[in-house]
């Protein structure tokens, strides 16, 4: 057997591509995986923690192979206690664009077959999850660069834009459309301009406890 074959180069490049995508969203700078830096966020980041277990069980999970199947069982075991330190639970092969990031964890819910896009920021007690029946049945999918405070739920077969802001505690059950902000229960537009939600020092806050 061809070694390009078992391993799948092209697959294990997309692989890394996202672990470093992750780590650079923790540390606010591209970081070699190999580098101390790297080292010290899978210590001390929960967020990137559990991205690594996540990314890669993801990728070991879709290889048919005795000896990858094995191995997933033992990460499988790693995994499931990872979820339960950091109150996270995020399925292995969910659909997650690169530089997904947990500001905060505990108490975070994603539902298999979610879609969320790249570089996406999520709170505590987010919720993304499935509704069974009605108009809205299914999951959610979640634009890029979206940001998602504590709390909030979003539910069913939705769509939200690229550049959203969703407020803490809103109940999201409806398409957001791109580059506004919602809050409240139901969730409304409060903003049509997302871009002045921000003030970055909180980022820059946070990126500074990893380096």
């Amino acid at each position: 057997m061809k070694i390009s074959k078992f391993l799948d180069f092209e697959e294990m490049d997309r692989f890394l591509f996202l672990l470093k995508s992750d780590l650079a969203r923790v540390l606010g700078t591209n970081k070699s995986l190999c580098s101390i830096a790297a080292l010290k966020c899978y210590f001390i980041s929960e967020s990137f923690k559990l991205c690594f277990w996540f990314r890669l069980g993801s990728y070991i999970a879709t290889k048919k192979n005795i000896f990858f199947k094995f191995l997933l069982c033992l990460i499988k075991i790693k995994y499931l206690g990872i979820k339960r330190e950091t109150g996270i639970q995020l399925p292995l092969l969910t659909n997650i664009g690169e530089g997904i990031l947990f500001c905060h964890y505990s108490c975070i819910v994603i539902a298999q077959s979610v879609h969320i896009g790249k570089n996406v920021s999520l709170h505590q007690g987010v919720t993304i999850d499935r509704i069974f029946n009605g108009k809205y049945s299914g999951v959610p999918t979640i634009g890029d660069n979206v940001v998602i405070f504590s709390g909030a739920k979003i539910l069913g077969n939705i769509k939200i834009g690229d550049n959203a802001v969703i407020g803490a505690n809103a109940v999201v059950t409806k398409d957001v459309p791109a580059n506004v902000v919602v809050a409240g229960v139901p969730a409304k537009i409060i903003s049509t301009d997302s871009s002045n939600c921000f003030n970055m020092e909180w980022e820059i806050y946070f990126h500074h406890s990893y380096t």
